[in-house]
């Protein structure tokens, strides 16, 4: 049971630091921040940053 619980808190910080992450991006993206520049400083993929920005490659 508790392993259970820790695997789902587990779970719900990942979550938790992909939301963090996206609304970082979007915030950077409406400053004029370059797209490769935000998926640096938030460390994802350039191609993942565009999903989430809903631009075209």
């Amino acid at each position: 049971m508790c392993q259970a619980i820790q695997e789902m808190r587990k779970e719900e910080r990942k979550i938790g630091e992909l939301n963090k992450a996206k609304e970082d991006a979007i915030s950077f993206y409406k400053l004029g921040v370059e797209v490769e520049k935000i998926a640096q400083g938030v460390g994802y993929a350039v191609e993942a940053v565009k999903e989430w920005l809903r631009i075209e490659s």
